[in-house]
């Protein structure tokens, strides 16, 4: 409960501060953050030996990994390199378990078969929260400027051919006023194992049992056969939207801002029946009615410190909500593990939140970040 009052305090400060979410990305480079440097942390950086680190994962996390990756060098006196690939989640658990990086990203936790793959390959596993995010309904129709409003139950039935046309009566009905053209609708899902899609077929699995029973909360969803078309990862998603007149797919907050208004994106009517707009506040605000209540269902259930935040309570909050997650070894080798805690400690301090925050992700709480230290104190580098 300590923590829980503590979470909701530090987000509920976070609320008031922080504005629509859509500055652009400020410089990066020694001091660009804004944040008060760790006096400690900054000396543990300096004392890393040179290492260069492969990880992959995620595209949920991949904008505010370029950054993170490129101040991280720095911090370290260009004596680090962190690669980092977005590839999907699926590529980086399994990459992550076979031991071809040194760590993975991503928006899913893992699920008792790849724990058990991991277990037997390297030992146990450990979960940290890197950043808190929004996966946001986007969407190509020419001359409809306005922000579309969708419910969970009609975007379920976009995605599974239930509705086919963008002036469907339930999509006028929501979107009173607005010139809806007679055009058809073409979904456009993620072809490879993604976090992306597991966030977002997990918030459409609590809303909608019909698409729970066909679809189901996947990394790799049982989209309909016939319907759509699948692309290679967030860019692939983006790009095919962006040329497609009627396309509708789903998409990471920053991948959608940063398009510069070429892509556009829709509110989601929350749990509440408010009509929410996904920017750092709504973020801040589903995960402020999340965190600190421990999930029961598995995946989550089966790591300390991951949490679901999709259909959260409260007017404010913005539905489909989700975070990524560092995935790595409790033992790590020599230089390499050091570099890896240490990137990963500096990422979730206050100067890495803030730098994220920049780049639209809501950062985590305070009491969130000390447990996430807590946490990589017990990683061993042997």
């Amino acid at each position: 409960m300590r923590f829980r009052s503590t979470t909701l305090a530090a987000l509920a400060a976070l609320a008031v501060a922080l504005g629509c979410g859509r500055r652009p990305p400020e410089s990066v480079g020694t001091g660009g953050t804004g944040a008060a440097a760790d006096p400690k942390l900054a000396g543990e950086l300096k004392a890393l030996p040179a290492a260069e680190v492969n990880a992959e994962g995620a595209t949920f996390i991949e904008p505010i990994m370029k950054f993170w990756t490129s101040e991280f060098r720095d911090r370290t006196g260009g004596k680090v390199r962190i690669n980092y690939q977005g590839k999907g989640s699926g590529a980086g658990i399994t990459s992550m378990t076979k031991r071809l990086v040194a760590f993975g990203c991503s928006d899913a936790p893992m699920n008792a078969e790849q724990l058990k793959a991991a277990e037997d390959t390297g030992g146990p596993v450990v979960h940290v929260p890197l950043v808190i995010g929004a996966v946001v309904p986007v969407y190509n129709l020419p001359g409809v400027d306005k922000p579309l409003v969708f419910t969970g139950p009609l975007l379920a039935d976009l995605f599974t051919g239930k509705v086919t046309r963008w002036n469907d009566p339930r999509v006028k009905e929501l979107n009173p006023g607005v010139n809806l053209p007679d055009l058809g609708v073409q979904p456009v899902y993620r072809s490879d194992p993604s976090g992306t899609s597991f966030i977002f077929t997990d918030y459409l699995s609590k809303v909608s049992a019909p698409f729970k029973a066909a679809v189901g909360a996947k990394t790799l969803p049982n989209w309909p056969k016939g319907l759509g078309i699948a692309q290679q990862k967030s860019d692939g998603v983006a790009g095919h939207i962006a040329r497609t007149a009627g396309a509708i797919g789903y998409l990471e907050l920053t991948y959608a801002l940063d398009s510069k208004d070429e892509l556009k994106y829709g509110s989601v009517r929350n749990k509440a029946g408010k009509d929410v707009r996904a920017d750092l506040d709504s973020i801040t605000a589903a995960a402020a009615a999340s965190l600190g209540t421990k999930p029961t269902d598995p995946p989550y259930s089966l790591h300390e410190l991951t949490y679901n935040l999709t259909d959260a309570p409260g007017d404010g909050s913005y539905p489909i909500a989700g975070m990524s997650f560092g995935v790595l070894y409790k033992k790590l080798p020599g230089p390499e593990g050091r570099a890896v805690v240490g990137f990963l400690r500096w990422a979730t301090s206050a100067e890495g939140q803030e730098l994220a925050k920049r780049r639209n992700y809501a950062p985590l709480p305070e009491a969130l970040r000390e447990q996430v230290k807590a946490r990589l104190d017990g990683v061993s580098v042997e």
